[in-house]
């Protein structure tokens, strides 16, 4: 089904508009939101009038669907593009995240970086951070095999039931392989900067 998902993860200054407790550095004020709950997550997409972005929805903002292959009336090779950016391997221009394509790992920041700021990280669809920075919280719980059936489902949702959700997009400290749009984690294990990136449905 049709939905939107928002161009750039939540910033400071936005989150504290809804939360007054919440604190940082002015100079921050455009850095986004990090070290959330899942609760904090669904809550701010609601006082937005939005929600979480099932797993589903998150993927299709990051790889695209079957427009941009050689056909684009029907999926082919053309379209599993592995990065929000295209085929390219991670590089620090195109993902904050500490770079692994050459050893020993190297950070490229240290640090998040401001929401959207890199340009070469635009997804197929103009969303910026889709890879690294920050990991992004979806609606789904968690489970390692959701994808194994390889049945075709329409709007499919996650498990219904579960103890951990789903994180998606990497962070600035976690490695290049995380940086594929394919790749998911849990919440079970919090070692990362988590932060929102919300949705509707159109």
């Amino acid at each position: 089904s049709d939905f939107l998902i928002d161009r750039y993860e939540v910033s400071n200054e936005k989150y504290k508009k809804f939360q007054l407790k919440h604190s940082f550095n002015m100079k921050r004020a455009n850095w986004p939101v990090v070290f959330v709950t899942y609760a904090e997550a669904k809550s701010f997409c609601k006082s937005e009038g939005k929600r979480l972005p099932t797993e589903i929805e998150w993927e299709k903002a990051a790889r695209g669907g079957c427009e941009g292959g050689t056909d684009p009336s029907a999926c082919d090779a053309g379209d599993l593009i592995p990065y929000p950016w295209g085929s390219e391997a991670p590089t620090c221009a195109n993902a904050n995240h500490n770079l692994s394509t050459t050893l020993p790992p190297t950070l490229c920041t240290s640090d998040t970086t401001p929401s959207g700021s890199q340009t070469g990280n635009n997804g197929p669809y103009g969303h910026r951070n889709l890879a690294g920075n920050v990991w992004e919280y979806v609606a789904d719980l968690y489970h390692p095999a959701v994808y194994g059936s390889g049945t075709i489902r329409e709007d499919p949702g996650g498990p219904v039931e579960g103890s951990s959700h789903v994180l998606r997009g990497g962070g600035w400290n976690t490695f290049s392989t995380n940086m594929r749009a394919a790749n998911r984690f849990s919440d079970m294990v919090m070692g990362s900067a988590v932060g929102i990136r919300c949705a509707r449905s159109a």
